[in-house]
């Protein structure tokens, strides 16, 4: 890959595609560190394969079948000693992501204009939780209160954006 055009094409396709590329690898680790180091594998076959593509066939797609084979791969050393066949059922996973993938996008856009409007303390309690994977007892101790107050805060503040995304869809008709 020598020509900066071909660069900058791969770099925007990849960056439209990581995030769908990080829910599919998801879907099948749970290991933070593992999806990840999977993630990035992924990545690396898409910088040397790049020019493979066919520009007429989507991305994501590409890129998706890449993930796939690094997840089996992944999944093959992991449980070599294990007879557990994932193919079908990562292809079915695959499937179901792209054709969901058109409704992605809304449905992030909807869910981030949710969590806008979540403020204060709830917002705290959002990030602590769900970005930087803190336990609960972790969180109380961080802010001064007890792992059964900061589970009922998360419960109300999750059930409100549940509200606000519902309510979202359902005007934007797509429920």
């Amino acid at each position: 890959m020598e020509n900066s055009d071909t660069v900058q094409r791969m770099t925007i396709e990849w960056t439209r595609a990581q995030p769908a590329v990080r829910r599919f690898i998801g879907t099948f680790l749970r290991d933070r560190v593992d999806c990840e180091d999977v993630l990035q594998d992924v990545a690396l076959v898409v910088v040397e394969k790049f020019e493979d593509w066919d520009p007429q066939r989507p991305f994501i797609r590409w890129a998706l079948g890449i993930a796939r084979r690094v997840v089996l791969a992944h999944l093959r050393k992991k449980h070599r000693d294990k007879q557990v066949k994932f193919s079908q059922a990562i292809d079915q996973v695959a499937l179901a992501i792209k054709k969901l993938e058109p409704q992605a996008e809304e449905r992030k856009a909807s869910l981030a204009d949710c969590l806008g409007q979540v403020r204060g303390q709830s917002r705290e309690l959002l990030a602590l939780r769900y970005s930087e994977g803190r336990e609960l007892k972790e969180i109380a101790q961080r802010l001064g209160m007890t792992a059964s107050n900061v589970g009922v805060m998360l419960h109300r503040v999750c059930a409100s954006l549940r509200k606000c995304f519902d309510g979202k869809l359902k005007a934007e008709g797509m429920t």
